[in-house]
């Protein structure tokens, strides 16, 4: 597989690419689905995709090999197409290699894992113990090879392996709670736990009322706090700045959240997104997006470090830089510290569909799912639906007062789509209203 990188990009440039990048990825991974606690599918990969960028001029496109026999065929083909669209005036080329990469640590028990059923029941033995009548998810084993090679001296190769888990427990149609669990290492896979925590929550949740619009101090579980670290992150893209697709225009340097608040973005961390290198070959590394509240970068691929001024950050997307693990630096609360602070107040465990209303400001609302619950004197006393958190991105943040010690890994298809490790927080006078549904 790394010769056939090596081969598309030769034949890319052959073929008259000015650039040109080829990733070739092996997917060896393994799927449980279930519903209605029980296994519905099985479903276990065995296939290579070639995702190709390629330049011509200014002239951009991307596509995919699968075929590896037609490589000269396809490349032409892409280089066709690159040829018919728009400049794009902002390229200004590729990440300069050769480079040199940290090691690959893997587990090797989670590469021998081929049957995770056991994960499977316990996820659900565990919901069930807390009251849950139904458990639907998925768990997944990944294994994933990548060989990397560009036009401009970058190669390289890198494996990721990890587990994930995801349940959503129910007690009734209005009362769910959602566990995830994930790890690198099967020594620190907790399925079972995860599974209580989706019960746990779905019991608690029953016979939810209409809540009451207002401004509230929120206890934010990690999933939902997670979805937030995901739109800071995703926010501070670069391209997304440009795009004015982010409150972060002109904010470099400046207080955007509360003191208490450092959010990184660091691949090169023990999680599920763990990577050596880019999508142009430069090597991955830690850096502070937000540090002490203050926005200290944006995340550049080489294109738009030019016209920052400034150096790739390392987290290319060719076109559209991105983040690849978030993380929310602990703080000094306990869990118990967080909702004893709460006199009048709400917990939020999950939430989905988050709209923004103005990108450029960052006014937004979204839907908290599973259990809404509120607080008085730190206590909950009942259970909430139909609500929507409306506020900003920017005073969210800066209205953080009380972070946990412990930060969980959380991920999940709907609103954190990067690994991200987040701790329970509390913010103050947050924006609460009816929700439409």
């Amino acid at each position: 597989m790394e010769d056939h990188a090596e081969r598309i990009v030769k034949e890319a440039v052959k073929q008259g690419a000015k650039d040109a990048v080829a990733e070739i990825t092996v997917d060896r991974s393994y799927q449980i689905r279930f519903a209605r606690n029980q296994p519905v599918i099985v479903n276990q990969w065995r296939r290579s995709v070639g995702s190709v960028f390629l330049a011509v001029g200014k002239h951009l496109v991307v596509g995919e090999i699968t075929n590896f026999d037609r490589i000269p065929e396809t490349v032409g083909n892409l280089l066709k197409a690159a040829k018919s669209t728009p400049e794009n005036p902002d390229y200004a080329g590729l990440a300069k290699g050769p480079f040199r990469y940290a090691r690959p640590s893997l587990d090797r028990k989670v590469l021998a894992i081929d049957d995770g059923s056991d994960y499977v029941e316990a996820a659900i033995n565990g919901a069930v113990a807390e009251g849950a009548k139904e458990c639907a998810g998925s768990f997944w084993r990944y294994n994933e090879d990548h060989y990397l090679a560009s036009s401009n001296g970058a190669s390289g190769r890198d494996q990721r392996a990890g587990l994930y888990l995801s349940i959503r427990a129910l007690v009734s149609m209005e009362s769910s709670g959602h566990g995830v669990a994930c790890a690198t290492k099967v020594s620190e896979f907790d399925a079972e736990r995860a599974g209580h925590k989706a019960g746990r929550i779905a019991a608690l949740a029953k016979n939810p009322k209409g809540g009451t619009p207002g401004k509230y101090d929120i206890v934010f579980d990690p999933l939902i706090l997670g979805s937030l670290i995901y739109q800071v992150g995703w926010r501070s893209s670069a391209y997304r700045v440009m795009a004015g697709l982010s409150p972060f225009l002109k904010k470099l340097g400046k207080t955007v959240a509360a003191r208490s608040v450092t959010i990184t973005d660091d691949a090169t961390s023990d999680s599920l997104g763990r990577r050596r290198f880019d999508a142009e070959g430069a090597p991955v590394k830690r850096k502070a997006i937000v540090e002490n509240g203050v926005l200290k970068t944006y995340l550049h691929n080489t294109s738009t470090a030019k016209k920052f001024k400034t150096r790739t950050t390392g987290n290319a997307g060719i076109v559209a830089p991105e983040p690849f693990v978030l993380s929310l630096k602990p703080g000094d609360w306990t869990r118990d510290e967080l909702f004893e602070e709460v006199k009048d107040g709400l917990w939020l465990t999950n939430t989905w569909y988050t709209r923004y209303q103005s990108y450029v400001t960052g006014d937004f609302s979204t839907i908290p799912r599973d259990g809404i619950f509120r607080i008085k004197k730190g206590e909950i006393v009942e259970a909430w639906k139909d609500v929507r958190l409306t506020d900003n991105l920017i005073n969210v943040w800066k209205s953080m007062k009380g972070i946990t010690k412990k930060a969980e890994q959380v991920t999940w298809w709907g609103e954190v789509a990067v690994p991200t490790f987040a701790p329970y927080a509390l913010a103050s006078k947050i924006g609460i209203t009816r929700s439409a549904m």
